[in-house]
């Protein structure tokens, strides 16, 4: 919290310097406490009204701020965990969905609905009491996030004498874009992995004449184009809250010849990098403080688990951005959209982002790209069940044993 006392006359002694001082103290004031969209957060204090905490009964903990912006609508930030009985951690900077791309199959024009609409001003949907079994949060004097506690199931089990049941703390909001919504929800669980998801859900109204890119909808008597939603998610990483050490491994296990045995490979990423998920590898990555470690002296790290894989697109072939499926990039504080980057130095898209900077203990940012292809059905209409889309972090030797 910034606190300004009272300054009289007296104080400044007519004295233009001291009064240029004031008035430019003044002004760095005002810019900590209104924030911009771009900036990113070097301290941990929450605007007011806009931080998020959970503490378990086990004692292990989740506190984070959230901020509403017009383009990226609900931007989590400052996300840190404390295991039952250890050290509280920043795990990430800054998070949240930076480009939401829907390709139709018929060919139609791409929607960028980040850039183009926005998933926060008007299309950020005020919640109800009815929506949220949980706490309503309010921004602008609207209702706008929910948070919400409930059973994880089981945390750990092991025959009929070891076992606990577990919890989680869920965040969501809801955006809408045209007829369709996106719900974006966080779930942070009690023994520290997260999982962010988008589920895409509303009505389907836009028809296609081409058979072979839609599904006749039979109590409508029409046909509904089919389509896929490219989702970008933004993570700043800021591995135990240095921003400037972080390192990025890529670890995979390689099948042999006749696939009897797997060998373990693990490359530490020193420059931008633009990847695909490989299956047969068991392909992950990880991101790690260069210095902090567990008790028993291994490197604490998130990894990043890949969800819903067989849903993965590689898009049409004038998207260079649709081609990889992660990218890891240094922080620029410019590189804020995955595509329709626009109006700044940086590149256009997260393709052009990627050009040989060094990422060895440094700001690491990761680019994470999920595919859904909708092709709708009678029961889509005339309202479509949630259809979800998600990923984990995954914490590593965060703890040097099971927490809980």
């Amino acid at each position: 919290m910034i606190t300004i006392n009272k300054v009289t006359k007296s104080d400044f002694d007519n004295s233009p310097f001291v009064i240029s001082v004031f008035f430019t103290l003044m002004l760095l004031s005002l810019m900590l406490l209104t924030g911009t969209a771009q900036a990113r957060p070097n301290a941990e204090a929450c605007q007011l009204g806009h931080s998020l905490s959970k503490t378990f009964s086990s004692g292990a903990k989740w506190d984070m701020c959230w901020e509403v912006r017009p383009e990226e609508g609900i931007v989590l930030s400052e996300i840190h965990y404390t295991p039952a009985g250890h050290t509280r951690r920043r795990i990430l900077g800054v998070a949240g969905i930076s480009q939401i791309q829907t390709e139709y199959d018929d060919g139609s024009s791409s929607e960028f609905l980040v850039t183009d609409a926005g998933l926060g001003g008007s299309n950020l949907q005020t919640l109800s009491n009815e929506m949220c079994d949980g706490q309503l949060h309010k921004d602008s004097g609207r209702n706008v996030l929910c948070s919400m506690s409930q059973s994880a199931g089981y945390i750990y089990r092991y025959k009929n004498g070891q076992r606990r049941l577990g919890s989680k703390f869920e965040v969501f909001s809801i955006s809408s874009a045209g007829s369709r919504e996106y719900i974006i929800r966080w779930t942070f669980l009690e023994n520290g992995t997260i999982e962010p998801a988008i589920g895409l859900t509303g009505q389907f109204t836009k028809t296609t004449s081409n058979a072979g890119a839609g599904w006749k909808v039979t109590a409508q008597n029409k046909l509904a184009s089919s389509f896929v939603d490219h989702y970008f998610w933004r993570l700043d990483f800021d591995i135990a809250g240095d921003s400037g050490n972080d390192i990025i491994e890529q670890i995979k296990s390689v099948p042999s010849t006749n696939r009897l045995t797997k060998t373990k490979q693990t490359q530490t990423i020193s420059s931008e990098l633009a990847a695909t998920f490989t299956p047969a590898e068991k392909k992950f990555w990880r991101i790690r403080d260069e210095n902090v470690k567990n008790a028993s002296g291994k490197a604490i790290s998130y990894e990043m688990v890949m969800l819903n894989y067989g849903m993965q697109n590689k898009g049409n072939s004038n998207s260079p951005w649709l081609k990889n499926d992660v990218y890891i990039t240094r922080y620029n504080a410019c590189e804020r959209f995955a595509v329709q980057n626009t109006g700044n130095a940086c590149g256009s898209n997260v393709s052009e982002f990627v050009n040989g900077q060094n990422t060895n203990a440094k700001d690491i940012v990761v680019w994470y790209r999920l595919t859904h292809h909708t092709l709708p059905r009678d029961e889509d209409f005339s309202l479509a069940a949630p259809q979800w889309s998600s990923f984990i972090l995954l914490p590593r030797d965060w703890t040097s044993t099971n927490s809980l």
